[in-house]
């Protein structure tokens, strides 16, 4: 009689792996084996390419439940496969969105200064800029199996809180925010505009802290050039040259091209104060720097049909275009700043950072204040004041602005218009008139 015999283990193919503990033995399941003693906590091995089929739904199903079979010898679809993404609790762009377009990803604290007081940057008539440190925000871990990525954003240590210095100025910083958010997405936004993180308590901004202006910029060189004052400087702007003066006045209009044309944004309230310089060289008044945006409260965009309050009677009325200071303008609601006045205001700008007075106009602040109301002067009331020298006739300053200050419907440039003037002075033929 013969005995059945057991079928030698030899006889097993060799590439065929054990079976899994967990699921019934099947010609059709090669999956990999697990450990009875692994902890739930662990996380999943990475998935290996091997040369035996597998199908890629068993990789992408939960640990908990059991894995569907492919049939022997059905062609893998990996157009069908899709990974779940990961969960993890890194900072990253995504987190702007998940309660808010504008919410900050982490949190600020204000600075104290020596006096044990809030640490202020600066202040406006519609808010207070303060000093502040960074925090990350308390996360909790989504997927407790999977160890979180790299966070994708570095929170910077230092940043810039602007806070409504008054109750009708929320409205105004909540414009403000919904421009900056918007110009986020221009491209080469970084060049131009003081990068934004989103607010915090809803009303108020996170900025990056760039804590020096053009301002202080001309304040220095100002104070440098009365130093040296000869007959030899007396005629170059106080920033040292015709040629830093002039170069100036290429990155500034051509941010100011940028804004109109590419971002389709008014500013609304260019002046030194309100240009900050970043990416600073040098060290003193011999310094290259890139200079950009900042403080939009007065902002409108061009590509819709909103707009903000009135702001006007809030701006220094010295860099402000005449055709904005009538009386009917300033108590019109709906009145706003245009691209016009934009150019002029810019025009005033680089008018200071040549002859160093931050005034614009002699005389007292009544005096300023009618003179302004005849703008389109301002180079001939320049001439008339203590460094009306660095004004000469047919000089680089009065070639490039002269178009600029203009009456609004008298002929004055658009920036690109005006950058075209730049151009042509700088390839050193004549500009047409």
């Amino acid at each position: 009689m013969a005995i059945a015999r057991r079928p030698s283990p030899l006889h097993r193919t060799m590439s065929t792996p054990p079976t899994t503990p967990n699921t019934a033995p099947t010609t059709e399941s090669k999956l990999p084996p697990t450990y009875a003693n692994s902890s739930i906590l662990t996380p999943p091995t990475s998935p290996r390419q091997s040369r035996s089929s597998s199908n890629i739904s068993e990789l992408t199903s939960p640990i908990s439940a059991v894995p569907p079979h492919c049939p022997t010898g059905q062609p893998l679809k990996l157009k069908d496969a899709r990974l779940d993404p990961i969960k993890t609790d890194a900072v990253s762009p995504s987190i702007l969105t998940e309660t808010s377009d504008t919410e900050c990803p982490f949190d600020v604290e204000i600075l104290k200064d020596e006096r044990g007081r809030d640490a202020v940057f600066g202040t406006g008539a519609w808010s207070t800029v303060y000093k502040a440190t960074t925090h990350p925000k308390p996360r909790t871990v989504l997927g407790s199996w999977t160890p979180p990525l790299s966070p994708a954003f570095a929170a910077p240590v230092l940043v810039a809180v602007k806070r409504p210095a008054r109750r009708d100025a929320i409205p105004i910083l909540k414009s403000e925010a919904s421009v900056l958010t918007y110009l986020q997405t221009i491209p080469n936004s970084d060049n131009y505009v003081v990068p934004f993180y989103g607010t915090v308590d809803e009303t108020s901004l996170v900025l990056e802290a760039i804590p020096f202006s053009l301002e202080d910029h001309i304040r220095h060189c100002a104070a440098a050039a009365a130093k040296t004052l000869s007959t030899w400087t007396m005629t170059e702007p106080v920033l040292g040259s015709d040629a830093k003066w002039f170069h100036l006045a290429r990155q500034l209009i051509s941010a100011l091209v940028w804004l109109h044309n590419d971002a389709q944004v008014v500013h609304g309230d260019i002046k030194p104060g309100n240009i900050l310089l970043t990416r600073v060289q040098g060290s003193g008044i011999d310094i290259s720097f890139q200079p950009i945006f900042a403080d939009f409260s007065s902002a409108q965009r061009l590509d819709t049909d909103d707009t903000t309050v009135n702001t006007l009677s809030a701006v220094t009325r010295e860099y402000t275009a005449p055709e904005l200071l009538n009386s009917k303008v300033l108590r019109d609601p709906t009145s706003t700043a245009t691209p016009a006045s934009d150019v002029f205001s810019m025009a005033i700008t680089l008018l200071v950072a040549a002859t160093g007075q931050m005034l614009v106009y002699p005389g007292s602040v009544f005096q300023r204040q009618a003179m302004a109301t005849q703008g389109w002067m301002v180079l001939n009331y320049a001439r008339n004041a203590d460094q009306g020298s660095r004004v000469p006739r047919f000089g680089v300053v009065e070639r490039v602005l002269e178009r600029a200050v203009l009456k609004a419907d008298m002929g004055r440039v658009s920036a690109r218009e005006w950058l075209g003037i730049v151009e042509t002075i700088a390839q050193g033929d004549p500009v047409k008139l």
